[in-house]
């Protein structure tokens, strides 16, 4: 008989080892986990008031920009303070009548070649801004997708005068209990809110910033030159930029906006190819060039870089090692199976149905974590949560495929593919919203 005893210790060795790292190198988990659990604290109603560039990168997006735009118009902050650009490609494109309709401004782009991502497209409107002579504080950056309650820039601002120079809300959903996908989207951005975000805003003055929904102060993109974060996710370079440049953030969930998550696994798996390259992409010129701010803090600035680069890593480790004795102790249940006793098919069967436990466990128990910490906002049936945790498994198994697939079609990688938008908003609360905004007019 084959030495199975042999494969399975080596393999409870190699997991043993992954779950050693994922504690020790993986200690802040431990310290968010408890963090989540904090009751967040309200900031005191700003006395300055700092004059915002909201920057909308929208082009082709008039399914969607309605909303944003109608949602901008009915905040409660001061309307001097505040301008809105809506960036475009064309004059042609239906998004530029719709946003002359709300009085906004609109930017139509000129320099396209090669620079087709939405970090291009604030560089460009930043650069153009600067020459109309207008002044401001901050920029505030959405996608043409999100809503915002009408107190988002107030409460931004009340962050804004707390110090802090990268300040980003809550991140709610417009659409997220349409289908599997978009739950399991909304779950996973629950978590990097709740769970992520929280934990690094408190011990380390740091957020995670995910494209959208945040301001960052003109001062930290004049002193770097500019907006230089053009890549395939402008989103992750910056926020590299801000962690080696000890800028100042702060996440603050009081403040709450809405984006709209995928509902077509196309489209998913769209967004999992810029999200996997985007985050293996050398970011070293990120780290280098510009000020450090903050000197004051420069220890907790190396332990936050330390925890930043490892990120998801010790997890990760965890679930590969896992994944990967699940695979081959199947190999040998099949194989002993067919070729050795019944003894041995149930002694590997049994390590095979424990390890796949492990495995799949792990994910079921993320998303509950998630659910479990933010179900106030996301407001999940007890079905869709089951439905939730059966399928978080598969929606994170795309990022594997999406990494496969990027590999071998350079283009997908390369090259900016826009996200299709519904634009339909299945959540009451936003629905409410809009029709008490229709009957104040």
């Amino acid at each position: 008989m084959f030495d199975y005893e042999t494969v399975v210790n080596f393999f409870d060795l190699g997991i043993s080892i992954a779950l050693l790292f994922f504690f020790v190198l993986g200690f802040y988990y431990v310290l968010y986990f408890f963090d989540a659990f904090r009751k967040p604290k309200r900031f005191e109603k700003g006395s300055i008031y700092h004059k915002f560039c909201i920057l909308i990168p929208a082009r082709n997006e008039d399914k969607v920009i309605r909303h944003i735009l109608e949602s901008l118009k009915n905040q409660d902050y001061p309307k001097e303070f505040y301008d809105v650009f809506v960036i475009i490609e064309s004059k042609d494109d239906p998004t530029f009548n719709i946003t002359q309709e709300f009085g906004f401004n609109v930017f139509i782009r000129k320099d396209l070649v090669n620079k087709r991502t939405k970090g291009f497209a604030l560089q460009e409107a930043i650069n153009h801004i600067k020459t109309l002579g207008k002044k401001y504080d901050c920029y505030m950056i959405f996608d043409a997708d999100n809503v915002v309650n009408s107190d988002y820039i107030s409460l931004m601002n009340d962050v804004k005068n707390k110090g802090y120079q990268v300040g980003v809300g809550y991140r709610n959903f417009t659409n997220s209990k349409v289908n599997w996908i978009s739950a399991c989207s909304a779950t996973l951005f629950s978590f990097m809110n709740q769970f992520t975000s929280k934990g690094r805003s408190r011990y380390f003055e740091k957020a995670t910033l995910t494209g959208t929904g945040y301001y960052i102060d003109c001062d930290i993109v004049d002193n770097a030159g500019g907006w230089i974060w053009t890549g395939f996710t402008e989103d992750v370079a910056l926020t590299t930029y801000c962690y080696y440049h000890n800028i100042s953030m702060h996440y603050y969930p009081f403040a709450m906006y809405y984006d709209e998550q995928p509902t077509k696994f196309k489209e998913m798996h769209k967004q999992h190819i810029r999200w996997v390259f985007g985050f293996v992409e050398d970011k070293d010129k990120y780290k280098k060039n510009g000020p450090i701010y903050n000197k004051d803090h420069m220890v907790r600035r190396r332990i936050g870089i330390m925890e930043y680069n490892l990120s998801i890593w010790p997890f990760a480790i965890y679930i590969i090692m896992e994944f990967l004795a699940f695979i081959v102790v199947l190999f040998f249940f099949i194989f002993a199976f067919f070729f050795d006793s019944t003894e041995a098919a149930l002694y590997i069967g049994w390590h095979t149905f424990l390890n796949f436990i492990l495995f799949y466990g792990s994910f079921i128990l993320m998303s509950l974590i998630a659910i479990g910490l933010d179900n106030k906002n996301l407001k999940f049936s007890k079905w869709q949560i089951v439905k939730i945790c059966l399928s978080y498994v598969l929606f994170f198994g795309d990022f594997v495929l999406a990494f496969i697939d990027g590999g071998i079609h350079k283009s997908k990688r390369t090259e900016w593919k826009k996200i299709e938008h519904s634009g339909v908003i299945t959540n009451e609360e936003i629905k409410n919203n809009e029709k008490a905004n229709k009957n104040k007019k």
